[in-house]
């Protein structure tokens, strides 16, 4: 790894601590390069502009959550990377909702951005997709999932909807009185077993 990818890499670790304390909208590229130690002519040297660093904090946030929550053990059947695989995102809540939080505002910050800019994110949801149709394909072989005709439609309708959920209960607090009675996170994984329920054996 060159000097520059070090000293870039840490530019990313630094915005993300930032960007996961205070709403993305606050964080100025001067604020960064202040945190840096860096002059705001020296940031561009490593990003060419904002948008270019919030897309590289998602890509390295999506990684890493990828790798340290998203690996299944080896000799697992099916159905059990499959559980492995919703209940990751209620563990995730419980442990880092700011990472959900962060999340929303970057899906709000798409809107308004180039899709040739979202390439790279994209290509790494597929990581997650592989993954799952691996072990979903594991699952009918050794008979501990059932058949899903349209298994494609079948993770995106479930992911898009657990994900969402995970993003709004981060994001927003408590709006109706109901809200203070419920536990967000069992909300979470109520809606991960029931994805498990449709899809066992």
């Amino acid at each position: 790894m060159s000097v520059k990818d070090i000293r870039r890499n840490g530019i990313i670790d630094l915005a993300i601590k930032m960007f996961l304390k205070k709403s993305m909208a606050d964080i100025k590229i001067k604020d960064i390069a202040n945190k840096a130690r860096i002059g705001e002519a020296t940031f561009y040297r490593y990003f060419p502009n904002r948008a270019s660093l919030i897309i590289a904090c998602v890509t390295y946030m999506q990684e890493a959550i990828g790798k340290h929550y998203f690996a299944f053990e080896k000799g697992e059947r099916g159905f059990e990377k499959l559980k492995v695989f919703y209940h990751r995102f209620y563990e995730i809540f419980k442990a880092h909702q700011e990472y959900y939080k962060f999340l929303s505002e970057f899906d709000a910050y798409c809107t308004s951005t180039p899709r040739k800019n979202l390439e790279q994110y994209s290509a790494n949801m597929d990581y997650f997709y592989e993954a799952y149709i691996s072990a979903y394909q594991e699952g009918l072989e050794d008979g501990t999932v059932r058949e899903i005709p349209d298994i494609d439609g079948f993770y995106y309708s479930t992911t898009h909807a657990i994900l969402s959920l995970c993003k709004k209960l981060a994001s927003e607090g408590n709006i109706i009185k109901q809200d203070e009675f419920i536990n967000k996170a069992e909300e979470v994984k109520t809606v991960a077993d029931i994805c498990l329920y449709y899809l066992k054996a």
